[in-house]
């Protein structure tokens, strides 16, 4: 039950979105300007901190990383798998590959902190690992898959400016070097990055149709199966056959079960995939891993 109160507050800030997109009180033209704001400026303040604030050292977590990875690998090459047989666009395709490898470390941090002692150190690993590796991969993807079909130089000048993959360079850079941000420094950029969630999940929720959220056609069907429902069935496959221990195992799991990040709205927006897909599947995706997450729990621990 706490678990599931843990999730819902990202519902309604969605449907806060929602109100605020319908009613008016934030003309449509507006939400532009705000979804670059998270792009280029929230959600770069989050990626810098987080990252340059995590322990590195990972000789415990050699197998967790490997898992972790190999089952992003196969998510990600699944939703280009039914991109390829389904037919769908291009931009539809880029949406399902960032529904599919996109994870919210929000929510499994909330649930990582109801059900283990030390889920919090281990799922920092995991966010450390992570972040710049989907980051990459998806700006990448998208490139590949935008309005231009940019070539390999192009996809390298895309990646190279872009907003995330320097957020986390820099991140990165800070951390390997031991440099430690004065605490003015990281105070401020806390400030920025707590905007960076609530600020992208009522952009989701402006951008959601009912109309459309009723209609499951396969394209929603299979983005929402990807993330929540199968991403943990590899993970706890693959997890048990490397000999995970069990806190390891449930963390990993909390990784592929929670939805896909509000961030990946943004993104989609900012290049030409299928932003209104993302939206309308990531909402069902929140509702889902909250049925989830819990069956997961009594499963594992």
């Amino acid at each position: 039950m706490s678990l599931a109160f843990s999730v819902l507050p990202l519902i309604f800030v969605i449907a806060a979105g929602y109100g605020l997109g319908k009613s008016g009180l934030i003309p449509r033209e507006n939400w532009g300007g705000i979804e670059a704001l998270s792009f280029r400026a929230l959600i770069p303040a989050m990626l810098v901190l987080a990252i340059a604030q995590t322990d590195l050292s990972v000789a415990r977590y050699g197998g967790f990383a490997v898992v972790l990875l190999g089952v992003l690998a196969c998510l990600g090459g699944l939703a280009l798998v039914v991109w390829r047989l389904t037919g769908m666009s291009r931009a539809s395709a880029g949406s399902v590959f960032q529904l599919s490898v996109r994870w919210n470390a929000f929510v499994a941090l909330a649930a990582a902190d109801v059900f283990l002692a030390d889920g919090i150190a281990v799922l920092a690993i995991a966010i450390a690992l992570l972040i710049p590796t989907i980051n990459v991969a998806c700006i990448v993807v998208l490139a590949a898959l935008g309005p231009a079909q940019a070539g390999p130089g192009q996809i390298a000048r895309t990646v190279s400016r872009n907003p995330l993959v320097i957020a986390c360079a820099i991140g990165l850079a800070l951390n390997l070097s031991g440099v430690t941000l004065p605490e003015s420094v990281a105070s401020a950029l806390d400030m920025i990055a707590r905007g960076a969630l609530a600020v992208g999940l009522m952009a989701i929720g402006a951008g959601i149709s009912l109309r459309r959220l009723a209609t499951l056609d396969a394209r929603v069907g299979v983005s929402v199966l990807l993330r929540p429902v199968i991403g943990p069935v590899l993970f706890a496959g693959l997890g048990t056959l490397w000999g995970l221990p069990a806190m390891q195992l449930f963390a990993g799991v909390l990784v592929f079960a929670a939805p896909a990040a509000s961030n990946g709205y943004i993104i989609a927006k900012q290049m030409g995939a299928d932003a209104e897909l993302y939206a309308d599947v990531m909402t069902w995706q929140v509702v889902l891993s909250m049925l989830c997450l819990p069956i997961w729990a009594a499963l594992l621990l």
